[in-house]
């Protein structure tokens, strides 16, 4: 059986021209000169991955601003209903919003 890669070991490109120097593939002094690591504390990518919901947090960021025009929350943003909300139903003793403000560090004391 024979092998292309084989045939084509010394060249990466596959060119079967001579050159002057034979470098072994990513040994070139030019191709090591631009290669530096990152400083400490430094990435690659320094805004990261974007996120997948990047839109949909944006349109509900800009709607929990809007006034919340339903029940006793008329003079309260969407947002401040929702904080609100949560406490009432976590004084009805609901147990999964008493678990969420524990978790949040909101049934605390104040320092």
């Amino acid at each position: 059986m024979n092998d292309k890669q084989d045939n084509n070991s010394d060249s990466f490109t596959g060119n079967t021209e001579i050159e002057e120097n034979n470098y072994k593939r990513g040994e070139h002094p030019n191709s090591k000169s631009n290669l530096a690591p990152f400083p400490k504390g430094v990435g690659g990518n320094p805004l990261g991955r974007p996120t997948k919901l990047e839109n949909l947090k944006r349109i509900l960021n800009q709607y929990g601003d809007e006034s919340a025009d339903f029940m006793n929350f008329k003079d309260e943003t969407r947002r401040e209903a929702v904080w609100t909300q949560v406490w009432i139903e976590a004084m009805r003793g609901d147990l999964r919003f008493i678990q969420f403000l524990a978790t949040l560090g909101c049934l605390d004391e104040p320092k």
